[in-house]
C-alpha cells in the first residue's frame, strides 16, 4: 500500500502549488462560458474533474453542462454550434482525448478548453496552436500519478475551485487556498475507520449519493472498479429506492453501503437508512451544503477512503497490477480513427439518419460509405451539371436575397464550364422569374446552351426562351388542388394563391399553420389517388402533376451518355430536390435524407447554399466537354 499512501501524503503540496500558481485564466474562461452549453469531457480520474467542473458551473449560475466520456462525445456527432468543449486530461497524450479534441476541432463549437498538468502532451501541443483552443496547465507536487489519478486530478479540482472563487463578486482568495489545504490534510486521516471501517474483502459497494456530490461518487465508482478493490454501483438515494434495493435483500451479508449526503439531502437518506436491514454494513460522508469547497474536500476524503478500502482488500490503489492486455486496449487508437472519419458531411448525414430513422435502411458505417462516395465523386467525369435555384444559386433567406440577383462568383464559374463544353441545366420550382434572373446575370452568348426545367421539371426549355410567351398546357389535377387550397381556410387573409398551369406554389409565410396545412393537403383527393405530387422546399409547398421530376432535366442534359452532377439544397425525404440528389452523383448544399444511398452534403452544416456552391464549382476542372471535381480544392479537412 506504499505507492498510493505516498501519493496521498503530498496532495496538500499540490493544492498549495496550484494556489501559488493562481487561477485567473481559468476564472476568465469560466465567466466567459456564460450561459453557453458546455460539453465537459474526461476519462478515469479526469472524469471526476469534468464532473466537478459541472458542479462549479452550476454553483456559479452558468449554463448547462453535459459530462461525457471521449467516446460519448465523438459518437454524439453533434455540431455543438455556439457551445464550448472542455477537455480534462492529466497528460493530454492518449488517443481518446486526441479523438475528442479532433471531434471538437471539426465541430462548430465556439471554443475548446484543455485542462491538463502537462504542456508536452500531443493534444496539448495541438490545442496550443488551434485558433479556437486554449490550454490551462496546472502544477503538481508529484508529476507521476501512479495507476490512479491523484495529483493531476486534485490539481484540476483545485484550479477549478480557485478559478470559480475568483469568478464570484467577493473572492476569498488566499483564505480559500489555505482552507482547502487544511481541510484536505485533515480529510486524509481523520475518521476513516468510522467512514469505511465496516467494509470487508469481497463486499459489493453501493455508493448512494446526493446528486450535488456526483464528482465524489464518480471518483469512488471509477477508482474501486479500476483497481479491482470492489465491485461498485452508484446511484442517488431515490433511484436506489426504485428497485436498486433488491441486491440488499438478496445479499445483505456481502454488501457495503457508502452514503454521501449534504445538509439538505440528509433527511432524504435517513428513512432509507433506517429501512434497510441492520446487517448491511454502511458508512457515510456528510459534506456540508455540497458546494465547491465541500465537493473538493470530499474528493480528497474519498481518495483516503479508497486507500483504506485497498488495505482491507490487499490491493495498493497506486499499483494494483494490470492484466497483460491492459496496454493493448488503453493504447488502441480506434476512437481517433473513427473521429478522423466523422467528417462534417458524415455527421450531417448521421443526424438525418437519426432523425428519420428509416426502417428499411441497410446497415453500414457512414464513415466508410461517406469515404466511398467521395472517391466516386473524385473519379467521375461529368459531362453536365444540373442545379436547383432557390437555396442553391441564391440564398433562401432573407427574402431580398432570394428575389435578388444570383452570385456573380457562381455565374462566372458556370460560364467557365459552358465555355469548356460542359452542359449546364437548372431544375427549379420557380416559373419564369428564375429564367429572367439568369438571363440578366449570364451573357447572352450562353443562353441557348443552358437548359431550364421550370416548375420542378414540368416545363423544360432553353434559357433563351422566355416562357411568358411559351406556356405549358393546363393540368386538370393541379387546377383542382388549387381550387381546394383556395377554399381550405388555411391561407392568411389577403394572400394571392400562386397557381400556374402545371404547379401551385404555397409559401410557408402565406399559411396560418404550416404543419396543419401539410397534414390536410395530404388528404386532398387528387393527392390521395396520386394524380399530383406534393414537393417541399425550405420556404414553400409545390403541387405538380404526377410524373413531374427534376430528373427530366438530368436526362435531357445527359443525352446519350455521360455522368451528370446534381446540386440542390432540399434533399430531405419530401424535399423538392430529393430525386435530383439521391443518385450517386448528387450533392446537397443543405438538408439530406436518412438513407445512406440518398442525398449527402460535402461540407455538413458549416457551409451552405451559394457559398458552398461557389466552393464546389471552383474545384471543378473542365475541358473537352467534361469536368472533374478536385477534392483537394474543397478544403474538406478544415478544422477552424
Amino acid at each position: 500500500m506504499e505507492v498510493f499512501a505516498a501519493k496521498l501524503s503530498r496532495l496538500p503540496e499540490t493544492i498549495a502549488a496550484v494556489g501559488d500558481h493562481g487561477a485567473a485564466d481559468l476564472a476568465q474562461a469560466l465567466v466567459g462560458s456564460g450561459d453557453r452549453i458546455v460539453a465537459a469531457i474526461g476519462s478515469g480520474g479526469s472524469a471526476v474533474a469534468a464532473e466537478y467542473f459541472a458542479r462549479c458551473r452550476t454553483t456559479l449560475g452558468l449554463g448547462p453542462t453535459f459530462v461525457m466520456t471521449p467516446m460519448e462525445f465523438v459518437l454524439s456527432m453533434g455540431e455543438w454550434a455556439g457551445a464550448e468543449v472542455w477537455l480534462f486530461s492529466a497528460g493530454a497524450n492518449n488517443a481518446d482525448v486526441a479523438a475528442a479534441f479532433r471531434a471538437a476541432a471539426t465541430s462548430r463549437c465556439e471554443a475548446i478548453r484543455l485542462v491538463t498538468v502537462r504542456l508536452d502532451g500531443a493534444t496539448a501541443i495541438a490545442a496550443a496552436v488551434h485558433p479556437r483552443a486554449e490550454v490551462f496547465v496546472l502544477p503538481v507536487a508529484d508529476p507521476k500519478d501512479g495507476f490512479l489519478a491523484t495529483h493531476s486530478m486534485v490539481a484540476m479540482v483545485a484550479g477549478l475551485l480557485f478559478g470559480s472563487d475568483l469568478a464570484t463578486e467577493r473572492p476569498q482568495g488566499r483564505d480559500l487556498v489555505d482552507a482547502f489545504g487544511a481541510r484536505a490534510t485533515a480529510a486524509l486521516s481523520d475518521g476513516l475507520d468510522e467512514l469505511v471501517g465496516g467494509f470487508r474483502r469481497g463486499d459489493t459497494v453501493v455508493a448512494v449519493h446526493d446528486p450535488q456530490l456526483a464528482a465524489v461518487a464518480v471518483l469512488l465508482e471509477t477508482s474501486l472498479w479500476e483497481t479491482g478493490i470492489a465491485p461498485i454501483q452508484r446511484t442517488d438515494f431515490r433511484n436506489f429506492a426504485h428497485g436498486r434495493h433488491v441486491w440488499a435483500a438478496r445479499h445483505p451479508g456481502a454488501m457495503f453501503v457508502l452514503s454521501l449526503t449534504t445538509d439538505e439531502s440528509e433527511v432524504v437518506w435517513r428513512p432509507i437508512d433506517a429501512a434497510i436491514p441492520a446487517e448491511i454494513r454502511r458508512g457515510g460522508m456528510l459534506l456540508g451544503h455540497g458546494g465547491r469547497l465541500c465537493n473538493a474536500v470530499g474528493i480528497v476524503r474519498a481518495l483516503a477512503a479508497i486507500g483504506h478500502l485497498g488495505d482491507v482488500a490487499g490491493i495498493d490503489p497506486g499499483k494494483p497490477g494490470r492484466g497483460p492486455f491492459a496496454e493493448a486496449i488503453y493504447d488502441d487508437a480506434s476512437l481517433l480513427t473513427l473521429a478522423d472519419g466523422l467528417t462534417a458531411a458524415v455527421r450531417h448525414k448521421a443526424a438525418a439518419r437519426q432523425l428519420h430513422d428509416p426502417a428499411d435502411e441497410v446497415g453500414g458505417a457512414l464513415c466508410a460509405l461517406g469515404a466511398e462516395r467521395l472517391r466516386d465523386l473524385a473519379e467521375a467525369k461529368f459531362t453536365g451539371i444540373v442545379l436547383d435555384y432557390d437555396g442553391t444559386v441564391v440564398h433562401n433567406q432573407p427574402l431580398e436575397a432570394r428575389l435578388g440577383p444570383p452570385s456573380k462568383v457562381v455565374m462566372d464559374e458556370l460560364v467557365r464550364l459552358v465555355d469548356c463544353g460542359v452542359r449546364v441545366g437548372f431544375a427549379t420550382g420557380r416559373g419564369g422569374s428564375a429564367g429572367k434572373k439568369l438571363r440578366e446575370a449570364l451573357p447572352s452568348r450562353v443562353h441557348d446552351r443552358i437548359l431550364m426545367g421550370y416548375y420542378n421539371g414540368a416545363h423544360v426549355r432553353p434559357l433563351d426562351i422566355d416562357i411568358t410567351d411559351d406556356r405549358p398546357a393546363v393540368n386538370e389535377g393541379v387546377a383542382s388542388v388549387a381550387d381546394w387550397i383556395a377554399h381550405s381556410g388555411m391561407l392568411r387573409d389577403g394572400v394571392h394563391l400562386d397557381a400556374r398551369e402545371v404547379q401551385v406554389t404555397v409559401n410557408h409565410t402565406d399559411l396560418i399553420d404550416v404543419a396543419t396545412f401539410a397534414a390536410r393537403l395530404a388528404e386532398c383527393p387528387e393527392v390521395v389517388v396520386g394524380d399530383v405530387r406534393v414537393l417541399r422546399s425550405h420556404h414553400s409547398f409545390d403541387v405538380v402533376p404526377r410524373g413531374t421530376t427534376k430528373l427530366t432535366v438530368v436526362r435531357a442534359i445527359a443525352g446519350n451518355g455521360g455522368f451528370v452532377l446534381g446540386v440542390g439544397d432540399s434533399g430531405s425525404p419530401l424535399g423538392n430536390d430529393h430525386e435530383l440528389l439521391s443518385g450517386p452523383y448528387g450533392v446537397s448544399l443543405d438538408s439530406v435524407c436518412g438513407s445512406h444511398i440518398g442525398a449527402w452534403t460535402l461540407f455538413g452544416s458549416r457551409l451552405r447554399g451559394p457559398d458552398a456552391l461557389a466552393r464546389l464549382l471552383g474545384a471543378a476542372r473542365a475541358g473537352g466537354g467534361a469536368m472533374t471535381i478536385d477534392l483537394s480544392d474543397l478544403d474538406l479537412d478544415r478544422t477552424e
